[in-house]
């Protein structure tokens, strides 16, 4: 298990939360790379508003928020979940059975959740720790919203991901992309400070241009009424510095299409070293 506390650094009414935590384990769960020829422009549709984490770190939370109020291959998104008695039980007291709305209240009790749930020490309240992808994902397979979870090891593993829903993207966040140029896109400058890591929901590719849409959790202030986008070579970069990518299986949603046919050992072994080296395991 790799785990890497992030330092944050916050602008007022931009908080981050992001921490990293890779698991070699989750190497036996990746997901599979579809034919450059199936990769299409998706943009799924959002139900919910823009959130506001405010001054708490919980954008994991927020992200996993999004992704269960945005829409998926065979499965319209609502802007309300149902926790079942099974899933309030296994939710270590934070969640009671009944319907909740998406809203910034339920993204903190998720974020709560994935604080017991993830490797980081300490959980919120009182310590507002920060969380990491897997810590959400569990989260929402604990509470009956994710029958499971896979990973993205490569950009093509993401695109083919994105091809039957939104996803969640773990990134180190340069200070200058606190900010966005005047069209979304997020300024992503290399030699630009760590201001810590964040966690964003991705939802919307477009092909044509390699751009790839994020809904921020910082209201719609910020960004395109609280949009921005990544360029294909930014986000490869920001993926490639210990980022993540974490694609859960909603409950509701068709079984994810399986990957090609098995490789060879020889090339398994392959993958493995080098998605452990890009882990930093």
């Amino acid at each position: 298990m790799t785990i890497r506390l992030i330092e944050q650094h916050h602008r007022p009414g931009q908080h981050l939360g992001r921490h990293v935590e890779h698991d070699p384990r989750s190497l036996r769960y990746a997901h599979g790379v579809l034919p450059k020829s199936a990769i299409k422009t998706v943009e799924w549709t959002r139900r919910i508003p823009i959130l506001d984490q405010g001054s708490l770190g919980s954008c994991t939370g927020n992200a996993g928020t999004g992704i269960l109020g945005t829409d998926s291959a065979g499965r319209t998104a609502s802007t309300k979940v149902t926790i079942t008695p099974a899933g309030a039980a296994a939710s270590h007291g934070v969640f009671v059975a009944g319907t909740y709305d998406l809203d910034e209240s339920f993204a903190v009790w998720l974020y709560k959740l994935a604080t017991i749930l993830d490797g980081i020490s300490g959980t919120y309240p009182p310590d507002d720790t920060g969380s990491t992808g897997i810590g959400v994902a569990k989260a929402l397979k604990a509470l009956g919203l994710a029958g499971t979870y896979t990973h993205a090891f490569s950009i093509a593993a993401l695109n083919s991901a994105l091809q039957s829903g939104a996803v969640m993207i773990g990134i180190e966040w340069p200070q200058s992309a606190f900010d966005t140029a005047n069209d979304g896109r997020i300024i992503v400058d290399k030699t630009s400070p760590i201001a810590g890591g964040h966690e964003l929901e991705l939802s919307k590719y477009d092909a044509s241009t390699g751009e790839y849409w994020v809904p921020n959790s910082w209201n719609t202030t910020w960004g395109d009424a609280g949009w921005g986008y990544f360029t294909a070579a930014d986000l490869a970069w920001l993926l490639s510095q210990q980022g993540d990518v974490t694609v859960p299986a909603l409950t509701g949603s068709p079984t994810p299409t399986p990957g090609p046919a098995a490789p060879s050992g020889a090339q398994v072994g392959a993958a493995v070293r080098s998605a452990l080296e890009g882990l930093g395991v």
